[in-house]
């Protein structure tokens, strides 16, 4: 019965590999020898600056003994037992005649709506009520108190994609978006999930760390982040991944997106800096992977190296994805930007503030369960 039930599944999980359309595609040979072209790229795969120890060999206890808490410990400290307080999105501010300020909208986790120089830009956007391939399976969405959909949101001009793990490059949401965006900006190789979604390919660029483009009176950076990518079983490192600045002449905010903390941040800061406001992530993480993401701490000395006046704290607030309280990563970063004298953002989901105007700061998760 063992062997059956394994049989099956493995079955099932190698068409679903093959045909499910949301694991992507894969970059054919003349495709992959563009990206030798890239310093970061070798042997078919692309490589961090500071390199990343897959094998998780920090680990303090086992690969089973994570895996058997993350699926069958106590979960109801990772996730809010009410729906968390947001507000609908306010589309009509975002069709106003704009300035070279950045107006700025979170919508959960990665997911940013960014308007300057008439210019609209998500970030990541994830409206999948799962982070996975799958309808049935993988970390479930929070609970809101008011849905976003993708006919909430305005027009878009560019979509930014920092690499593509669920949680940041989700196939029902380009599908559903593709028909009123007019620029993807997506890193090395992942254009051809994008084509195979049925996104135009003159809307797609591919971009390696510290590549620019200009749209308008806007100027968009790819920076490194340290972190990896893949979709599938055998994809990893194929597709590149990073953070963004944007910047409106002498204004710029920087989207972080995932990463470890890495010397990059401060030769980030000293090169393109300072920056009206950060999105650095602060969730995520444990001992296991601290390779990969960063601890509260490490987050706000990100913010510092990047000589941002603001740190939002993102990647959060949306989906379970590892062992810690859902609203620790907010109080912890929290706690960590007051001893280092860093001004927080926090605003309440789909609450529109404006980057150089008063920084929402409402402590809106401290009385929630």
């Amino acid at each position: 019965m063992l062997l059956y039930i394994f049989l099956t599944l493995g079955i099932a999980g190698f068409l679903s590999y093959h045909f499910n359309p949301a694991f992507g595609s894969k970059n054919n040979a003349k495709k992959l020898r563009e990206f030798e072209e890239s310093k970061n790229f070798k042997e078919g795969k692309f490589y961090n600056l500071v390199a990343v120890d897959m094998s998780m060999s920090k680990r303090e206890e086992s690969l089973f003994e994570t895996l058997r808490k993350f699926y069958f410990s106590d979960k109801k400290a990772r996730r809010p037992q009410n729906p968390l307080p947001n507000l609908s999105l306010d589309k009509e501010l975002y069709r106003q005649e704009g300035n070279d300020n950045f107006l700025i909208t979170w919508l959960g986790h990665s997911t940013l709506l960014i308007k300057s120089g008439n210019k609209t830009i998500i970030t990541d956007p994830v409206f999948s009520k799962r982070s996975s391939p799958f309808g049935f399976l993988g970390p479930k969405r929070f609970p809101y108190e008011k849905e976003y959909n993708i006919a909430d949101l305005p027009k878009i001009d560019v979509v930014l994609i920092s690499h593509d793990h669920y949680d940041h490059l989700d196939y029902q949401s380009i599908v559903d978006l593709k028909g009123k965006v007019e620029k993807f900006y997506v890193p090395f190789g992942i254009g051809v999930h994008l084509l195979k979604w049925g996104v135009a390919v003159d809307k797609i660029t591919e971009f390696d760390w510290y590549e620019k483009s200009e749209l308008g009176k806007l100027e968009f950076i790819f920076t490194p982040t340290r972190h990896f990518s893949g979709r599938g079983l055998t994809d990893r490192m194929k597709t590149l991944w990073g953070g963004w600045i944007i910047q409106n002449k002498d204004k710029k905010v920087y989207f972080g997106a995932d990463s470890s903390y890495f010397g990059e941040f401060k030769k980030i800061g000293e090169e393109f800096g300072p920056f009206e406001i950060a999105f650095v992530e602060s969730g995520a993480y444990n001992k296991s992977w601290p390779d990969v993401h960063m601890f509260p701490a490490e987050t706000v000395q990100a913010t510092l190296d990047l000589k941002a006046k603001v740190l939002m704290p993102i990647h959060n607030s949306k989906f379970d994805l590892s062992l810690h309280p859902w609203k620790e990563p907010l109080e912890r970063v929290l706690k960590e930007a007051n001893e280092k004298d860093v001004t927080l953002a926090s605003p309440i989901m789909g609450e529109a503030f404006v980057s150089n105007s008063k920084i929402p700061q409402k402590r809106w998760w401290e009385k929630l369960e």
